[in-house]
């Protein structure tokens, strides 16, 4: 815990830990608001697609402006444009409708908000603590993120069940208030700054530097794989709970596992420094096949919650050890573009995936739908591991980068 000893460290952690419990209470109370207003996978899916079209599209310069411009102040910005948003999203709920276009539209400001915070973040949480305690701060991040969404799905089941889905996002605008008023007071150490040359010489800058460790643009494609993969599960998923695992209460329940796993991956990964850890990062990722295999054979809402459960913890497990890797090996001058680069290929894929699982589940069923995105995600994580530059990347210290 010696990373929340720093002050600087600690006021980024309780605003990102505030921030990500609303973030685990919207996409819980937007799933049962649509469903259970329209019947419509579909519909969700256009809704989360928006938001993920936003957030790829404008990733990459969200990612050189965090390099040029103050980082605590990009994602200051960004907060307040999100909680914004949520607030004008929670006020069309409750006010009784549930126009999709509306919803859509909104949720795209917030992806676009989320393209300019999430470069940012990584960019400056290795100026919040000394380089030596820089694992221990991802992964203590990442608790926070994922304690925090622990309560989430209770809450948002709990409220759209009661009060109404839509203050569930009056909550998450509130989480997002609340990050921006602690990151006004963070004054984080300088770090360098991005030479001053023109937009277009930047991003190619960082495209080179992406480039030159294969490592790198590998393990992506695996993610961005992954990632359509997941879209499956998120958008057909609450349709199948709510129809055949006994209603709203079910698909809570799922992701409430999904929750505690993340939990437990996030505290694992506090624990264990494996020597090699892409191969363990990419191994936790391949526990996301099971519960689409399950979810396709027909099981029990608690089984599914279980196998949820092992592959969140697998995501929550690998992402400290991924953004590690990445803040020792990337300069720090290039480390926001560089990182806008992979949230990108990471998610370029999604909104697509969103998209087109609804579909593609009433053309060909769910159940082949869901056995396909199995297959994908095993086989977008285990492919990378035949790789002796992945197999080889292990922790560096600061003064050594690669």
């Amino acid at each position: 815990m010696t990373p929340l000893r720093d002050p600087r460290f600690r006021l980024l952690w309780t605003g990102q830990a505030l921030s990500h419990l609303g973030d685990a209470v919207t996409p819980v109370a937007l799933a049962l608001a649509i469903v259970t207003a329209t019947g419509s996978a579909t519909d969700l899916g256009l809704v989360l697609a928006a938001q993920s079209v936003a957030a790829v599209a404008l990733m990459l310069p969200g990612g050189v402006w965090a390099d040029r411009l103050p980082r605590r102040r990009v994602m200051l910005a960004a907060d307040l444009v999100r909680a914004l948003s949520h607030t004008l999203m929670g006020a069309e709920l409750i006010a009784g409708t549930v126009d999709v276009a509306r919803l859509a539209a909104l949720a795209a400001v917030s992806g676009a908000a989320s393209a300019f915070f999430l470069p940012a973040t990584t960019g400056l949480l290795p100026a919040t603590v000394a380089p030596e305690h820089l694992p221990r701060a991802n992964a203590l991040m990442a608790i926070a993120g994922r304690g925090s969404m622990l309560l989430g799905p209770g809450i948002a089941t709990a409220l759209t069940l009661t009060a109404g889905p839509g203050w569930a996002l009056l909550l998450d605008a509130g989480t997002f208030a609340v990050s921006a008023a602690l990151l006004s007071r963070l004054r984080p150490a300088p770090l360098p700054s991005a030479p001053r040359e023109s937009f277009g010489r930047q991003l190619a800058d960082g495209w080179a530097e992406l480039r030159r460790h294969r490592w790198y643009w590998t393990n992506l494609v695996g993610h961005a794989l992954w990632n359509l993969g997941r879209c499956a599960l998120i958008t057909i998923g609450p349709a199948i709970a709510v129809t055949r695992l006994g209603g709203a209460p079910a698909w809570g329940m799922i992701a409430q596992g999904g929750t505690v796993g993340a939990l437990c991956g996030a505290l694992l990964a506090l624990r264990i420094r494996p020597r090699r850890p892409l191969v363990a990062a990419n191994l936790a990722l391949a526990l996301g096949a099971p519960p689409f295999v399950l979810l396709a054979a027909g099981a029990p809402a608690p089984v599914v919650a279980a196998a949820y459960g092992l592959m969140v913890g697998g995501l929550a497990f690998m992402a400290p050890l991924w953004e590690t890797a990445v803040q020792e090996h990337i300069p720090a001058e290039a480390l926001s573009r560089v990182s806008a680069y992979d949230w990108l290929l990471s998610l370029g894929l999604t909104p697509l995936g969103m998209a087109l699982a609804g579909p593609l589940s009433a053309a060909v069923g769910t159940a082949p739908t869901l056995y396909g995105a199995a297959a994908l995600i095993a086989l977008s994580c285990l492919g990378v591991l035949v790789l002796p530059d992945v197999r080889g990347v292990g922790r560096a210290v600061a003064a050594g980068r690669t």
